[in-house]
């Protein structure tokens, strides 16, 4: 019930207000996007062209949720709606909880499209891409709670996304290292399902040659980002 009642209130931010809109639209295009670009790169541009789009296209897409999540959890804090709650029989912590799964499940499901539309489905095997599926997604949450974290109002949180960039845009460096020094990159939460995305598409050998692995180290590495953001940010709003 809950669930359903902030889905329903996301989903009135999302019509009502022309931000969030165009990130989610933004989200759904890249899917159209990909289903012609990537074969057409591919065909043309060649393989990296085509590889480099389509991973960026899965992990930005996590972070395009992320980033309405986080600005309608600003507005919440500015509409007091944290404080209001503090009041009722709802948990404060279970309704911010319920937002962010709310990005990773939307993120979720248009990344399997992205998958599709991309043609990364024909490429790669189940395991890898239940991986990318359960990984990419995660990056909704992160930027939302980034966001949240260290920012006050819609301002400062516009400064805060564009300087997070760097958490989208240096993953796609894993296309390129294949040896020890790829752990440089370990500490970005995005590295991970960049790395497995990219085992799929470049057929060479990487320092772990095994998915599964940067799996099991991807999932505690994004945890710990999740659990250390959701401390700062709700020991910044007091709940």
């Amino acid at each position: 019930m809950m669930f359903k009642r902030v889905l329903h209130h996301e989903l009135k931010n999302v019509i009502r207000d022309k931000m969030y809109f165009f990130f989610v639209f933004f989200s759904l295009l890249m899917v159209v996007v990909g289903f012609f670009l990537v074969p057409y790169l591919r065909e043309n541009g060649g393989d990296l062209a085509a590889n480099l789009v389509t991973i960026v296209f899965i992990l930005m897409n996590g972070f395009l949720y992320g980033a309405v999540v986080g600005f309608t959890l600003l507005d919440d804090q500015d509409d007091k709606v944290l404080l209001s709650l503090k009041i009722t029989p709802i948990k404060v912590r279970y309704y911010i909880l319920t937002k962010l799964s709310i990005s990773y499940i939307f993120g979720l499901i248009t990344t399997f499209l992205l998958i599709i539309t991309t043609g990364f489905l024909s490429t790669s095997n189940f395991a890898d891409i239940l991986y990318i599926l359960i990984l990419a997604p995660m990056q909704a949450p992160i930027l939302a709670l980034i966001i949240n974290a260290f920012a006050t109002n819609k301002i400062e949180g516009f400064v805060v996304m564009k300087m997070s960039g760097i958490i989208l845009i240096a993953p796609v460096a894993a296309l390129f290292v294949s040896n020890w020094t790829e752990l440089l990159l370990g500490f970005l939460p995005g590295f991970w399902p960049i790395r497995i995305a990219s085992m799929q598409l470049m057929p060479t050998e990487f320092f772990i040659n095994i998915s599964w692995v940067y799996f099991l180290i991807g999932i505690i590495v994004n945890s710990i980002f999740i659990f250390g953001l959701f401390k700062i940010y709700t020991k910044k709003v007091n709940i």
